[in-house]
């Protein structure tokens, strides 16, 4: 099992150099509530785990020059996106560079099983392409509630058979490394805080429309889930009584109206009823209209 840090501060100082990249200690120890020996020994800590090493000598600042620290080049961590009718699997180094990339469709309800089957024949893939000869830690996200610290999926509306199942512990078992599991969204949030639009606020909400909807909601620089970490799962909130049918088994759901299968249906419908042309024409292009469609779509102009 790769090695973890030992404590807060050296959690944070792992944030630090992620975040910032190489450096020295003095500059380390600007940005934490240390004092200078109780740094050194967490710092001297972390280049025996090597999940640090030495990167050069800092700038002066006056007296005996110090060296530089940065994460080890050598680190890499596994990302793994499961959607409603896709995954995608990348390897990073530690500064989170994309250095492999998969896609491959597929279905969520065909259950973790069969899922996590493919998340491992694709990552096999990727370390045998030479990006990464083992994994030192790996992101998770799903398109449904989690229980965080669990990392369990909680009765997700579009994922049958997942309800309860161990997706931390398996995976962590099979990858040999610690994993960590949330709902997508959040992860999404947690993306733009680090490196998007959201890096200079506190309190935001992420949404994502695709073939389902999800908010991330952050409060105070922290992402809130809830207690059973279906703070934004906003999709399968009812907005119409007697709605359209959910693929959730209830009905007038924001995801039944207005999720980019939903936008799509629609879309389709206003070309075959003539309401729009461009779609029609679009539709006659990929052969998908009728001749009666073609007709009302004419008439419509």
């Amino acid at each position: 099992m790769t090695a973890r840090p030992a404590n807060a501060h050296q959690a944070r100082l792992l944030r630090l150099l992620r975040d910032g990249g190489p450096n020295s200690r003095a500059q380390l120890g600007d940005q934490v509530d240390l004092s200078r020996s109780k740094l050194a020994v967490e710092v001297d800590r972390l280049l025996e785990t090597g999940l640090v090493v030495a990167d050069g000598l800092a700038a002066s600042r006056g007296g005996r020059r110090s060296h530089n620290i940065r994460l080890a080049p050598a680190l890499r961590f596994l990302g793994v996106d499961i959607g409603a009718t896709s995954i995608d699997v990348a390897v990073t180094n530690a500064e989170l560079e994309v250095l492999g990339h998969l896609n491959h469709p597929m279905d969520v309800r065909e259950g973790p099983v069969a899922v996590f089957e493919q998340v491992l024949a694709m990552a096999a893939k990727l370390k045998a392409s030479g990006v990464a000869e083992g994994f030192d830690g790996a992101g998770i996200g799903v398109p449904g509630p989690v229980r965080f610290p669990e990392g369990v999926p909680v009765a997700p509306p579009i994922m049958p058979g997942w309800d309860g199942f161990p997706v931390r512990e398996a995976l962590s078992q099979e990858l040999g490394c610690p994993v960590m599991v949330d709902n997508d969204v959040n992860l999404m949030a947690m993306g733009e805080q680090h490196a998007g639009v959201a890096r200079s606020v506190g309190d935001f909400l992420c949404v994502k429309i695709g073939t389902g909807i999800g908010c991330g909601i952050v409060v105070g620089g922290e992402v809130y889930r809830g207690t059973t970490g279906s703070a934004g799962d906003i999709g399968h909130i009812q907005v119409e009584p007697d709605g359209r049918p959910c693929a959730c088994g209830n009905r007038g759901c924001l995801e039944a109206h207005f999720s980019g299968a939903a936008l799509a249906r629609d879309a389709e419908d206003a070309a075959r009823a003539g309401l729009s042309a461009e779609l029609a024409g679009r539709l006659d292009a990929a052969g998908r209209l009728s001749a009666a469609d073609v007709a009302a779509a004419a008439a419509a102009g």
